[in-house]
């Protein structure tokens, strides 16, 4: 059953419609701290069939995906420039520099060791005074229909507040950190936003 969820959500317009109801509600903690800012130059890790690009129409948008299908879907819909590659082994410095990075429940179908080297490779490309804007889902410490969920994801990696944040904070200078919940709580949810560490 899981194994069919996962080949069926990878499919561009599949993924994007099961995403659809919840986009805007999941995006709303990065949304009240985007608003604040002016965005020069994102990258988006993780960016599927440009959920998101529309968001940033202003800016200079990068999106990055594994998933060729979800790109080409994106590239259709979207301007920017969308690039497949692996980012928990490819070398993303050759994108250049970025004053906002956003990583969108990407990160929880990663171990940790990958999640580390990803989270290295954003250092690198982040500005000085750039943020990185993570959105994660949660494994709840209680039982709950939001643990079922998690676990029902396609992503393996689900991890608590407390291990998300111990993931992020050797990296990032922690500025907010947000647990939330998404779709009348059948998700939940971490916002972190993060400074460069000097």
């Amino acid at each position: 059953m899981r194994a069919l969820l996962e080949r069926t959500l990878e499919h561009p317009l599949i993924y994007a419609a099961w995403q659809a109801p919840f986009v805007k509600q999941k995006f709303a903690p990065v949304e009240r701290q985007l608003a604040r800012n002016r965005i020069r130059r994102v990258l988006d890790i993780g960016c599927g069939p440009g959920t998101n690009a529309a968001r940033f129409d202003g800016a200079e948008y990068v999106g990055v995906d594994i998933n060729e299908a979800y790109l080409t879907v994106a590239r259709a819909k979207y301007r920017g420039h969308f690039v497949r590659a692996d980012v928990s082994t490819g070398d993303l410095s050759v994108l250049g520099k970025f004053d906002t990075v956003l990583l969108n429940s990407f990160l929880h179908h990663l171990p940790d060791g990958s999640v580390s080297r990803v989270l290295e490779q954003v250092q690198r490309v982040l500005e000085p005074q750039g943020r990185v804007h993570i959105l994660e889902l949660v494994l709840p410490d209680r039982a709950s229909v939001s643990t079922l969920m998690a676990k029902l994801d396609r992503g393996r990696y689900a991890r608590t507040v407390d291990a998300w944040q111990n993931l992020f904070v050797p990296h990032f200078t922690p500025l907010v950190v947000e647990p939330y919940r998404v779709g009348a709580g059948l998700w939940s949810m971490v916002y972190f936003q993060g400074g460069a560490r000097v």
